[in-house]
């Protein structure tokens, strides 16, 4: 498993927008099977492929909290919803770090080093989507950082905004009710509250599962087995 390291803010650097990408496809143990596909295909196809995902955590005076992105109105899939901090598909050949940190930097403007992400496992998605199914292997990281949200360049057309959630409130968050959130979008943050129903649906608890593990990190603690 990969440590954490320093918890200071990262180094910002230009990225690029992304297009439709040739994709690794996976059988149902997560193994490549040799063939290689357009994105689009293995959604509409429902082909296992690999994703990287990094969730944001960190702690300043008013305690600790979880970064998590709201998607663009123009993406594809869940338009408009909160989701990971930053994540993306692997393209083909492309290793996890390599592929990853390319999707860090480019949705947010954030070079981070390999040896910075805490492991936190490899969960397996199937999700009926719009015009296919989206069957995933996503290998999930936690990335202890401090740069704050105005700091960070949001990818147009990726990225609609970043919203902090304290830990405690994220942990509380069920199927009723609302909890207070700061939003950063268009060079402002505003104050918001969030559902539980604003975020991507998840069958595996999977936003509880990730503020545990941030919470045992921020410790100085281990994550233990997350996924």
């Amino acid at each position: 498993m990969l440590t954490s390291e320093a918890t200071g803010p990262s180094v910002l650097i230009c990225y690029s927008f992304r297009v439709d990408e040739k994709v690794d496809v996976l059988d149902e143990l997560g193994r490549p099977t040799g063939e290689v596909v357009w994105k689009s295909e293995a959604h509409r196809r429902g082909l296992f492929h690999r994703c990287f995902h990094c969730w944001v955590a960190g702690e300043d005076g008013t305690g600790a909290y979880l970064l998590v992105q709201r998607r663009a109105a123009a993406k594809d899939t869940w338009p408009g919803y909160l989701d990971v901090t930053a994540a993306g598909h692997l393209r083909s050949g492309e290793g996890v770090f390599a592929g990853g940190l390319r999707e860090v930097e480019e949705e947010l403007r954030l070079r981070v080093e390999p040896g910075r992400l805490v492991s936190l496992g490899t969960r397996r998605i199937e999700q009926e989507i719009s015009g296919g199914c989206d069957r995933e292997f996503h290998d999930v990281f936690l990335l202890l950082d401090a740069t704050p949200m105005s700091d960070l360049r949001l990818q147009e057309g990726e990225v609609e905004a970043v919203l902090r959630i304290g830990l405690d409130d994220v942990e509380a968050l069920g199927a009723d009710g609302s909890v207070p959130a700061k939003e950063y979008a268009a060079g402002e943050i505003l104050a918001t509250r969030v559902r539980l129903s604003d975020f991507v649906p998840n069958e595996d608890d999977y936003l509880r599962r990730v503020a545990g593990a941030a919470r045992r990190v921020l410790a100085g603690a281990e994550p233990g087995r997350v996924f």
